[in-house]
Formats: C-alpha cells, structure tokens, sequence
C-alpha cells in the first residue's frame, strides 16, 4: 500500500537586485503533516505511526529519492 506524506512549510528565497536574479532558496519543513492514500482520501495518523518508526528519514532537498 502506497500512503502520501504531505508536510506544510514554506520557501524563503533571496534575490540578488543588482543581478535582478536568485541567488539562493530554502526550503523549510513545518510540523503539520497529513496522510493520505493515492485517491486523496486522509487517513489517521494513528493508523501509520507503527509504519512510520520503521521508515527512513526522509530530508526535505527537493530532489526526488534514488
């Protein structure tokens, strides 16, 4: 069974104005998460907790796992 983690957070990125560009972005992580499965339905939290302490942690880069 697939489950989705949906974590809440936010991006900060830091713009060079004299190169009128991105320099740099941040990606941080909140503390609300939601689960659901592949048809978007939510599921308790309680339900995958067993699961979850078995699961590596996954850091937040943004690019997608190997």
């Amino acid at each position: 069974m697939k489950v989705h983690k949906i974590t809440v957070g936010y991006v900060v990125q830091t713009y060079d104005m004299d190169q009128e560009r991105c320099i740099s972005q941040e990606f941080m992580a909140g503390d609300q998460v939601m689960w659901e499965d592949d048809y978007g339905i939510a599921i308790d939290e309680d339900w995958v907790v067993d699961g979850i302490e078995k699961l590596p942690y996954q850091n937040f880069e943004m690019v997608q796992p190997r």
